[in-house]
């Protein structure tokens, strides 16, 4: 986790779009950052100073990015009155409100969506 949030720390996109360093330590804590550092100390046989520098290579730490990230505001937004509209009918989310995402974006999308703070205030 704090390989990845100092990597977004150094990413200027990652600045822009989450802005403290709250949020990139929040970014950092889910799956793929964490699936991620696991696959690369079992890749190097668990040796944890291998690991790191795989992880932490000499340009910089290396930054996964998942589908949260790929959005911006904006298209979370679109996304949550598509859900309210058409509920789980991810084909007609992508059809009528986010045409340039793919199908597999929007439903990987809702998946991550539904362990924010934004779905739990939605949920009745």
């Amino acid at each position: 986790r704090a390989v990845g949030t100092f990597a977004r720390a150094l990413d200027c996109s990652s600045s822009i779009r989450q802005p403290s360093l709250h949020m990139s330590a929040a970014a950092a804590s889910r799956d793929i950052t964490l699936f991620h550092a696991m696959d690369t100390l079992q890749r190097n046989g668990y040796d944890l100073a291998r690991a790191m520098a795989t992880l932490v290579p000499q340009g910089g730490p290396v930054l996964c990015r998942d589908e949260m990230e790929e959005w911006s505001a904006s298209e979370a937004m679109l996304f949550e009155e598509a859900l309210e509209k058409y509920g789980k009918d991810f084909n007609d989310i992508r059809q009528d409100f986010l045409p340039w995402k793919s199908l597999a974006s929007i439903v990987q999308f809702y998946y991550m969506w539904k362990t924010t703070d934004r779905y739990i205030q939605q949920v009745p």
